[in-house]
């Protein structure tokens, strides 16, 4: 007596399950950033959250207005310090976001401009670290990726060193 042969075929569930991992990833392509608030974008940070749909309320950001926050960022309270509102706020920012690190580096690039912000350095790396100038203050964005293809972002602004602002910057040829 022979053993019956069976033909395995392909789980329906698994093609399921490619097939919207495919649509999901195609709707990221599409669409990379969420819109953002500031000078550019026409509202606020209170209002593109509000607007955008994100998990964070959108009352969570309504203070910073010289800064662009992706609509999906959530707050980490237990590592963010904050003092001060609105253009005159220091501290840190620590945000995570659901975008990878090259979009989020890209994303400061071209929105930091758009708010006032002049940028000084970078360094694009594993840990990438980008400095800003606005006014008095000095803003550093610290970018490193997450398990989960996410963003964590440390956003510290504090004031710049009177001597550093008062010289004027070095030209190289």
């Amino acid at each position: 007596m022979r053993p019956k042969r069976t033909v395995r075929r392909p789980r329906r569930s698994a093609a399921i399950a490619l097939a919207s991992l495919l649509t999901l990833a195609g709707c990221q392509i599409a669409n990379p950033f969420p819109p953002i608030g500031g000078p550019a974008g026409g509202a606020s940070n209170k209002e593109s959250n509000a607007l955008g749909g994100g998990d964070a309320p959108a009352s969570t950001f309504s203070q910073f207005n010289d800064i662009p926050i992706p609509t999906d960022a959530e707050l980490d309270l237990d590592q963010s310090l904050i003092l001060g509102t609105e253009d005159g706020w220091i501290g840190r920012v620590s945000l995570d976001v659901g975008y990878g690190m090259t979009d989020m580096y890209s994303f400061y690039e071209r929105e930091m401009p758009k708010f006032g912000w002049e940028q000084l350095t970078t360094v694009r790396a594993k840990i990438s670290t980008m400095t800003y100038r606005r006014g008095s203050r000095v803003a550093t964005i610290t970018l490193q990726s997450t398990l989960t293809s996410g963003t964590y972002i440390d956003f510290t602004v504090a004031p710049a060193n009177r001597a550093v602002m008062d010289r004027p910057a070095a030209r190289t040829n």
